[in-house]
């Protein structure tokens, strides 16, 4: 009978690992897609700008080779380009600043399932949870939250951002919070930060 028990345990933290390892090349694939997406963005206008800069210069050298009454014209043309170049500019700055947050994310993924097996094998987990507007923890510092001792807020990911906790550090609404602690404290940590 306990063989059966512990090959029925061994079983089920087999699946565990296995959907573990399926969610987690999930997440990767889903995130390359993104990642191809947004580098398909990119391309695109970088392609809207240099045409952008070559309406840009036709007009100029219209302007600068053939002095007559319609160079004013020209000009009038040329300023609709040079606002649209700048329209592209940070439309690609955009884009830019999303791929890489894609990419630093991406960086981050293997270490943390790494830590998060480390954690499982000693009894420990890694938990993430989104702050809701109007709970106790919207607005509060960290140095005034009541967690357990043997659990930690190690990351907050606010908007394309990411902060490392400090006792100062105030939670606002919308904040993803990352906490590694003991499996045993964790649902009363989030629970704190739920309500």
């Amino acid at each position: 009978m306990k063989l059966f028990q512990s090959s029925n345990r061994a079983l089920s933290i087999t699946l565990e690992g296995l959907k573990e390892a399926l969610m987690a090349v999930a997440e990767r694939v889903t995130r390359r897609i993104q990642v191809a997406k947004l580098q398909y963005q990119a391309d695109d206008a970088e392609a809207r700008l240099r045409q952008a800069y070559e309406s840009l210069g036709q007009c100029l050298y219209t302007t600068h080779t053939a002095p007559t009454p319609e160079t004013l014209k020209v000009i009038d043309e040329a300023l609709p380009v040079c606002e649209s170049i700048r329209a592209e500019q940070r439309t690609l700055q955009t884009i830019r600043d999303r791929l890489a947050s894609q990419y630093d994310e991406d960086a981050l993924t293997v270490p943390l399932i790494r830590l998060h097996e480390d954690l499982q094998a000693g009894g420990g987990t890694v938990e993430r949870v989104t702050i809701a507007p109007g709970v106790r923890a919207d607005g509060r510092r960290l140095a005034d939250l009541t967690l357990a001792e043997s659990v930690e807020i190690v990351l907050i990911r606010r908007d394309e951002s990411l902060l490392f906790p400090q006792a100062e550090t105030v939670l606002k609404a919308g904040d993803q919070v990352t906490l590694v602690g003991r499996r045993s404290a964790m649902p009363a940590a989030l629970q704190s930060l739920r309500v």
